[in-house]
């Protein structure tokens, strides 16, 4: 799988996804810990409605926040009814990881490869969440997206002792802690971790815009 993640990067997980043998495939990273509750409670709502990704942490777009700088990307939780849900905890339908790759191109040279913030392919949950939303559609009862966060659920990252590194300097999203003005360091994750916001935002807009713009065949 080296190979495959140096050619995919963070896609790599859509990839192994079409090869479970189960028809629902479950993401998470690695430093994601939760109960057994939690994990029963996400799958039985998932099971009322599979045309959709059901997760813990979701994210909306919030382009009408004149105080966000970050091309409309907020890292705050929403409830519920989501745009985004990310993988640190989720779970979607094994076909719908095919439908990722099927739609990589509208992003992969100009966002991806120019403009791609950290890690290959950096931002590829909320690519495939918009993707999810364009192949389901909309909801039937009126809800703004078909995609679930549960906020609620007793789920935590691991303890940073657990890292043989800090300053969140490996952290795609920065890592940032607290407030120590006088730390260098603290500084490059600050910055770090801005560009990372700017960049997912940039990605969800045209990606959005480019997905909205598609003529399906009949």
């Amino acid at each position: 799988a080296i190979e495959e993640n140096e050619e995919m990067g963070l896609s790599l997980r859509f990839y192994f996804c079409q090869l479970a043998k189960n028809d629902w495939v479950l993401h998470l990273d690695d430093d994601m810990e939760f109960t057994s509750a939690a994990l029963d409670e996400m799958l039985i709502e998932y099971g009322r409605n599979p045309r959709r990704i059901v997760g813990r942490f979701g994210r909306n777009l919030q382009l009408e926040d004149p105080t966000n700088t970050f091309n409309g990307y907020s890292s705050t939780s929403t409830h519920k009814s989501s745009e985004v849900v990310l993988t640190k905890l989720m779970v979607m339908e094994r076909e719908t990881c095919s439908s990722f790759f099927q739609y990589s191109h509208l992003l992969w040279d100009d966002v991806v490869l120019h403009d791609g913030e950290g890690p290959l392919w950096n931002g590829e949950d909320i690519f495939m969440s918009l993707v999810a939303n364009h192949i389901y559609g909309p909801p039937a009862d009126g809800r703004p997206f078909n995609n679930y966060a549960m906020d609620w659920l007793d789920v935590w990252q691991a303890d940073d002792s657990l890292k043989d590194y800090n300053n969140g300097k490996l952290d795609i999203s920065g890592g940032l802690k607290g407030l120590n003005l006088l730390d260098w360091k603290w500084w490059q994750t600050l910055f770090r971790r801005n560009r990372h916001y700017s960049y997912r935002g940039q990605l969800w807009q045209t990606a959005k815009e480019r997905l909205a713009g598609l003529v399906e065949p009949k």
